[in-house]
């Protein structure tokens, strides 16, 4: 049984389709309104990036490239918070990216939250 959950072709799980379009506003505002105010150009065109991927996977019920993308982002800032220690114009921003990454994270229902 677990060899064929770890299988290229082995299903997917799904997203519950009310849950995902209840955060997909706050997705597209992260992309759109948050994301570009990162002070950092490389960051920023990263998290945009990988904003659009998430709100594509949640559109599509990938749960699994959602969980990617997420988590990917979650680790992208946390470590610029570290690298930029508390005197960040940008933090604001980053923080309500966080608070919705957390708000994705309890539509995924993955059991784990993104720890930000």
């Amino acid at each position: 049984m677990a060899a064929c959950s770890d299988a290229p072709t082995a299903p997917t799980a799904g997203i519950d389709r009310v849950a995902a379009a209840r955060v997909m506003p706050s997705v597209t505002d992260a992309r759109v309104r948050l994301a570009p105010a990162i002070q950092n150009p490389a960051l920023r065109d990263r998290v945009v990036h990988d904003l659009q991927e998430l709100e594509t996977a949640l559109l599509n019920g990938d749960a699994q490239k959602a969980l990617f993308h997420s988590h990917l982002v979650a680790s992208l800032l946390t470590d610029y918070r570290k690298q930029q220690g508390i005197v960040m114009s940008d933090s604001p921003d980053i923080s309500a990216i966080g608070l919705m990454l957390d708000a994705v994270s309890n539509v995924l229902a993955d059991g784990s939250s993104v720890a930000f």
